[in-house]
């Protein structure tokens, strides 16, 4: 089953996209990163335009990649990948073992999920965790 509403925007914001209040968007909010709009369902939105194609969102800046990307993604999916980095950090055997202050970092932690779901290595990860916890 694919990811519900709230793990979208659960998904979205883990990579980054931030909340924008506006009574004309979809429960009106929408979410943008690098001036490019999160798309929840293309099919949707599309109808709600009028328009056909693709190419019609990209010219008005909503991320139709990223939407691709993410399209099969189940709520399983995104838990999954959060889930895994705890367990390495509780777990001997990892770089990120004894991370315990990743546990109570919800941003880092998506972040990392992020990561993570996109192939990322955990030392690719400790290394993040590393540079995130200097800022």
């Amino acid at each position: 089953m694919k990811m519900d509403y709230l793990k979208n925007i659960e998904l979205a914001l883990s990579l980054g996209f931030e909340e924008v209040l506006d009574e004309n968007a979809y429960n009106g909010i929408y979410y943008i990163k690098d001036d490019k709009i999160w798309i929840h369902d293309i099919e949707a939105l599309k109808a709600k335009l009028h328009f056909k194609s693709d190419k019609e969102l990209k010219d008005l800046n909503y991320d139709v990649d990223s939407y691709y990307k993410y399209v099969n993604y189940t709520n399983e999916m995104v838990d999954h990948k959060i889930e895994f980095i705890k367990a390495s950090v509780l777990s001997n055997d990892s770089v990120l073992s004894g991370r315990y202050d990743l546990l109570h970092d919800s941003e880092t932690l998506n972040a990392m999920g992020r990561l993570a779901a996109e192939g990322f290595s955990e030392e690719i990860l400790a290394d993040f965790a590393h540079q995130m916890s200097k800022s």
